[in-house]
């Protein structure tokens, strides 16, 4: 500011100096940034001075979307601002307008506008070779796809606006996508790699001075920590991102320190003081026009009106907030509303429409966590891993050219190898944790199959459906490996792995339980029909042709144990006893179903 005083009032360079100031302002104290472009804006107008005119009208816009206040105004000055750079031939500062233009059309939930303009933007910043707003505007577009729940296309953006950052070393940049990426990752429920990413983030945005992304980035984290269970770690991050956000005067992250914070007293038990921090984030929210954030405080405010014993204003609160999120096609959020009223259904004994809820939450589970989006989310995740692990060893190994002589460069060679090999173990861990399905034949795996059997027993359980579980085991697989190699061994597992899920309903689980046994939820399903079902597997997989492999193969045989109940499955250990009829079946000669 004593800069600004020393300049000659009423010329372009003071005028600059303003803009200058209300840009490095803006999320620190936002009010403080727009007093300073108001006042370019004014000073530009007096002097005709288009330039600086421009970069105002861009000033005082941003100011007005975070502070959320003369929503008309801060549109008609980008506009004016958006033809001025144009006619001024200021890429730079049309690109940064079109952004923030398209900044308010996804925070008003308008996304096809918002998809345009970025575009739009991209290109502009791509001709420039502006790697920073690249990197922003790539961010942002992630931003509009983990709103309307498209993972897989919001990580690719935001991993491509990560890469940008990291090569342009800008810091900030770089933290925004991380701790966004974090975020998609605690939205797929992938808590433990959704933390790593936020402290990267945090790490990063404390070296810069922004302090309003501190912010945010510690609301998400608090918010993360709730929900595994670290309540004193989460409200003193909320704190912290309240008094940041309230100190700038973003309205968007002053509410969701709010929810977050509400939220993280419910879980508390403090249901009194999270309503109150609810409906004040409610009343900040909804200033913003952010629906898909105002469904998620409706959300909260309908389970603390539950969880107080106010099931019928709970209810309309959670109808209410049910009917934005389905108009907004965000699946994250809607998925959470049904499952919650299918409890409140539940509970008070009308299991109609608890069912209906039930069904509702497993249809946009299934859009959300599909088999394509699990993929393109492993495949991303891993590149990306990868890609970072050979940046690493080719920086290391330039540094060790420089600085070494030819003995220590081999050395240096050496050691890079180790660590990439050790990067590269540690991704491999990571695509094992995250993979739900068997590398080899395509299906469930061990661990997913562990996840779904709890679910469908306590489905079971809770809707009084019968529930039947089959263990099926290749006879003799042992010989087929020695007799005829390991390749035919595996590509035996994939036929028959193929046929079973082939030969399964769509709502049956079917997974490779380990080595050569599979395992299949046979859902809804009566354990006589469950028997016949199992003697058609049999039939079939007997019949399956194998001769292509090996002309001594001529086929295999299964053996096969069945339990199945009618009560309750969650006291009867039907795995066990499906086990045990394995080994009746296999002990009576094999290739025949015991149960």
């Amino acid at each position: 500011m004593e800069a600004i005083a020393r300049l000659a009032p009423d010329t372009p360079a003071h005028v600059d100096a303003l803009n200058e100031q209300a840009h490095r302002l803006r999320h620190e104290d936002t009010r403080a940034a727009l007093a300073l472009g108001r006042e370019a804006l004014a000073t530009a107008l007096r002097i005709d001075y288009q330039h600086g005119l421009a970069y105002g009208l861009l000033r005082v816009a941003l100011c007005q979307h975070l502070l959320a206040i003369e929503p008309e105004r801060c549109l008609a000055h980008l506009s004016q601002g958006i033809g001025l750079f144009e006619a001024l031939g200021d890429a730079r500062g049309a690109g940064e307008a079109v952004n923030l233009l398209a900044n308010i059309h996804a925070a008003r939930n308008d996304y096809t506008p918002a998809l345009e303009l970025y575009q739009r933007s991209l290109v502009l910043r791509r001709q420039l070779g502006d790697r920073v707003g690249e990197a922003g505007t790539l961010n942002n577009m992630g931003l509009v796809f983990r709103q309307t729940a498209q993972f897989a296309d919001a990580l690719k953006y935001l991993l491509m606006s990560l890469e940008v950052a990291e090569a342009a070393e800008d810091l900030r940049a770089a933290a925004y996508a991380l701790t966004n990426i974090g975020g998609v990752l605690a939205d797929l429920g992938d808590s433990t790699h959704a933390l790593q990413y936020h402290l990267r983030g945090l790490t990063l945005i404390r070296q810069t001075d922004d302090r309003a992304h501190e912010g945010s980035t510690l609301a998400s984290l608090g918010r993360l920590l709730t929900q595994t269970g670290h309540h004193a770690e989460a409200l003193e991050h909320l704190q912290q991102a309240l008094q940041l956000a309230q100190r700038a005067g973003n309205l968007g992250d002053t509410g969701a320190a709010l929810l977050g914070l509400g939220l993280a007293h419910q879980h508390a038990g403090d249901h009194g003081r999270a309503e109150r921090l609810l409906l004040e984030a409610l009343s900040l929210v909804r200033r913003t026009a952010n629906r898909v954030v105002e469904a998620e405080v409706l959300l909260a405010l309908g389970r603390n009106r539950w969880l107080q014993g106010e099931a019928g204003p709970g209810i309309e609160l959670l109808d209410h907030a049910l009917s934005m999120a389905r108009d907004l096609q965000a699946d994250h959020v809607a998925g959470r509303l049904h499952q919650l009223l299918s409890q409140v259904h539940e509970q008070a004994g009308r299991f109609d429409l608890a069912l209906r809820e039930f069904k509702a939450f497993y249809q946009c589970q299934q859009r959300i966590s599909g088999q394509d989006n699990q993929r393109r989310i492993r495949a991303l995740l891993g590149r990306a891993e990868l890609e970072r692990a050979h940046r690493d060893a080719e920086h290391q190994r330039l540094r060790g050219d420089e600085l070494a002589t030819a003995l220590d460069a081999a050395r240096e060679s050496e050691r890079q190898k180790q660590a990439l090999l050790a990067q590269l173990a540690q991704q491999s861990d990571m695509l094992r944790q995250l993979a739900r399905e068997d590398g080899l034949t395509g299906l469930a795996n061990r661990r997913w199959l562990d996840a779904q059997w709890a679910h469908e027993c306590e489905r079971a359980r809770r809707y009084q459906h019968a529930l039947a579980v089959a263990m099926v085991d290749i006879d003799h697989f042992k010989s087929i490996n020695d007799r005829f190699s390991h390749r035919v061994g595996d590509e035996v597992l994939r036929r028959v792995a193929r046929l079973l899920r082939d030969s399964c309903r769509r709502g049956d689980v079917v997974g490779r339980y380990g080595g050569e046994e599979f395992m299949v939820v046979l859902v809804e399903t009566p354990v006589d029909l469950a028997a016949a079902a199992c003697e058609k597997l049999r039939q079939r997989i007997a019949a399956l042709p194998l001769g292509d492999l090996h002309p001594d193969l001529k086929g295999v045989t299964v053996s096969i144990g069945l339990a199945g109940t009618e009560t309750d499955p969650v006291d009867a250990d039907l795995i066990a006893e499906a086990d045990r009829q394995l080994y009746r079946a296999k002990a009576e000669g094999r290739d025949r179903l015991c149960r």
